[in-house]
């Protein structure tokens, strides 16, 4: 089971916590693919960090698409208007540091 990671920064109007990112992130997944296609993407917050708001989301190899597609549709995170934004997609998460300019 190959995993992809995203390194992902959200813009927020009010601050945001991992948990409530965590929980918007896998009920857009389930409202626009279902319970079959949130089991196959199998989303998993690896990281988050509240003062940058940037998180490493994990997901199976093949359904980045999918992911990608339930981060777009996401517009408010715990009431709050959101936008989350994908900055680098890897294989590995020393990937995502490595090649970043800041480390997470």
């Amino acid at each position: 089971m190959t995993r992809r990671y995203f390194r992902i920064r959200i813009f927020s109007s009010q601050p945001v916590a991992g948990e409530q990112f965590a929980l918007t992130l896998t009920a857009s997944l389930q409202r626009y693919f279902g319970e079959v296609g949130l089991s196959k993407v199998n989303p998993k917050l690896i990281r988050f960090d509240a003062k940058k708001s940037e998180a490493i989301v994990g997901c199976q190899k093949g359904y980045e698409d999918q992911l990608q597609a339930a981060l777009a549709l996401i517009n408010r995170i715990g009431g709050a208007e959101a936008a989350p934004l994908t900055l680098r997609l890897s294989g590995t998460i020393k990937g995502l540091r490595r090649r970043s300019q800041q480390p997470f």
